[in-house]
């Protein structure tokens, strides 16, 4: 095997410590060398958790590190599109940059140029569609499992915090639809193999407790004739709702909660009614490792390609690989979300 990835993070915050850290650090032909983040206590802290990785007082010193080979960019979204560009200028092979890519899909235009004149690889951190529930399900509507698919819905409703780096647009480019709307658009796009070819959209702030949209509805059109239908409300109490449906003309697939442990295929029972097929998962652990073993597989020589699963191979359907968290990915995302708050930003359509 060839030298691994040797990945700096820049912006190590609570989030890397509990999902990406561990993975980086610990998947075989990965390693985490080097972190830097404003706090220096909690950087240096945060560093000793990892063998082998050190903490750096800056961005600008973390990129002229020589041992950093490939850079994490975990920083809030309005830094995405820099940072990135600085690892690239720094000649870093490679880049996985958090989600959403960048705080408009102008600025992911400009990052994808950039990687593409440096020779480098770029990636959005969609690490879900690595996960084998969320495999399983491409390769079930793959193989017809619902018939001719129709739809789908979207819905998420939570009582989220009203303050934090999430709700200042400055930061984060919008509220809580840009960070975790954006996983839930993107994994739709994974598992219907369509690109959103029309949206309609509209955002709003109707409590009013911050500055950013706090409530989006979206209608669009895949490429393949879908409709599909999202909802996101986070000012919500009591339980939260976190669910996609896909309709067919011969039943849907269902994740209620989205992050559950269980795909529901509904069908026709013979002699009427409705059969249900229960598939259950183990959610991994670290979330990021799948993400992380793709990127090995994709970048350090001698590793293998993914095996299929069961539903895979059933289906004919090839495992995942990096090439789906392809910045190209991120910003087809970003542009949806784009298209949806653009009355909400004022920018008209």
């Amino acid at each position: 095997m060839s030298s691994p990835l040797r990945f700096g993070i820049i912006g190590c915050g609570d989030v890397c410590d509990r999902k990406s850290g561990p993975a980086l650090a610990t998947v075989p032909g990965s390693a985490l060398v080097a972190v830097t983040r404003r706090d220096a206590t909690l950087g240096a802290a945060f560093a000793a958790r990892y063998a082998g990785c050190v903490y750096l007082p800056s961005v600008a010193a973390l990129l002229s590190e020589e041992a950093v080979s490939a850079v994490y960019v975990a920083s809030p979204p309005a830094l995405h599109a820099e940072h990135t560009l600085a690892a690239l200028a720094a000649g870093k092979r490679l880049v996985l940059c958090e989600k959403p890519l960048a705080m408009r899909a102008a600025e992911c235009d400009v990052m994808i140029a950039a990687a593409s004149t440096a020779g480098a690889s770029l990636y959005c951190a969609f690490y879900r569609v690595f996960y084998p529930k969320w495999r399983t399900a491409r390769a079930l509507l793959r193989g017809g499992c619902v018939g001719t698919i129709l739809g789908a819905r979207l819905l998420m409703t939570s009582e989220s915090s009203p303050t934090g780096w999430r709700v200042n647009p400055s930061l984060s480019g919008g509220g809580y639809f840009l960070d975790m709307g954006s996983h839930r658009l993107n994994m739709l796009e994974y598992l219907l193999g369509q690109d959103v070819a029309e949206v309609m959209g509209a955002g709003a702030n109707l409590v009013g407790h911050h500055a950013a949209e706090n409530d989006v509805v979206l209608a669009m059109r895949m490429a393949g004739g879908a409709l599909v239908s999202a909802a996101f409300h986070f000012s919500t109490p009591g339980a939260p709702r976190d669910v996609l449906e896909i309709y067919g003309t011969q039943g849907s697939l269902v994740a209620d909660p989205f992050d559950g442990t269980e795909l529901l295929l509904n069908t026709a029972a013979p002699g009427g009614g409705v059969a249900v097929t229960t598939h259950s998962f183990a959610t991994p652990a670290p979330t990021h490792g799948p993400l992380v073993d793709a990127l090995v597989r994709a970048h350090v020589a001698g590793m293998p390609a993914l095996e299929p699963l069961e539903a895979e191979r059933a289906a004919g359907v090839e495992p995942p690989t990096a090439a789906c968290v392809d910045a190209a990915e991120g910003a087809k995302t970003t542009r949806v979300m784009d298209a949806a708050l653009a009355t909400w930003r004022g920018e008209g359509k």
